[in-house]
């Protein structure tokens, strides 16, 4: 019998609190306080805002009007899915980033940015556009646990498997080393590039 094709890894958001403690034990990069969360994350405002200035220019995004006061931007785009007949096949994808991170773990907002994280954007354009890349892999960096890759794999005779990814590929730190430092620091850093170097660390797998 063929063996039955996994399907691709899916995004999975998280704001629970010790879902990103349990990541922080795993990896060896202490979670902080919500104010040094903040701080790195209002540190990264920059390289976020070119994110959303490369999409907006270069691949056909536009900003949705008026902006929400709480969000750094909020774009979308006609979806890429089409029918036989040109029809789209869903609604346009929108991309939306608030300018706190704390945003992120309202309760009252969890269902905005499941439908974020949880739509076709990631699967559909993270391997195609680098600018998409590059937001999942900076948030695990900010918010290493909140948005994990998650891949299930049927394996016989054992059963399904489940394989966590929290950090982004070493590769990718290593060449956005600069960017990384102006925001983490040094010695955060080289915590972060030895936990993307470590399978152990970097990944978790579990039974389904």
């Amino acid at each position: 019998m063929p063996a039955v094709a996994s399907p691709p890894p899916q995004l999975f958001f998280s704001n629970e609190i010790a879902t990103m403690d349990e990541w922080a034990k795993r990896t060896g990069i202490p979670l902080t306080t919500a104010e040094a969360l903040g701080t790195n994350y209002a540190r990264a405002r920059r390289w976020l805002l070119s994110i959303r200035t490369s999409l907006v220019q270069e691949h056909g995004w536009r900003d949705v009007v008026p902006l929400d006061s709480r969000l750094l931007f909020d774009i979308e785009c006609p979806t890429p899915y089409r029918s036989a007949r040109g029809l789209p096949r869903s609604p346009n994808m929108r991309l939306q980033i608030p300018i706190n991170a704390s945003s992120f773990f309202s309760r009252e907002r969890r269902v905005q940015w499941e439908m974020v994280f949880h739509s076709a954007l990631f699967p559909g354009l993270r391997h195609t556009v680098p600018a998409v890349a590059d937001l999942l892999h900076l948030l695990q960096c900010l918010l290493t646990g909140m948005v994990v890759l998650i891949k299930e794999e049927q394996v016989p005779d054992e059963g399904m498997y489940r394989t966590i990814r929290g950090l982004p590929p070493v590769e990718w730190v290593s060449s956005h080393e600069a960017a990384l430092v102006d925001i983490f620091g040094p010695s955060h850093y080289k915590q972060l590039f030895r936990a993307a170097s470590n399978r152990r660390s970097a990944f978790k797998l579990e039974r389904a």
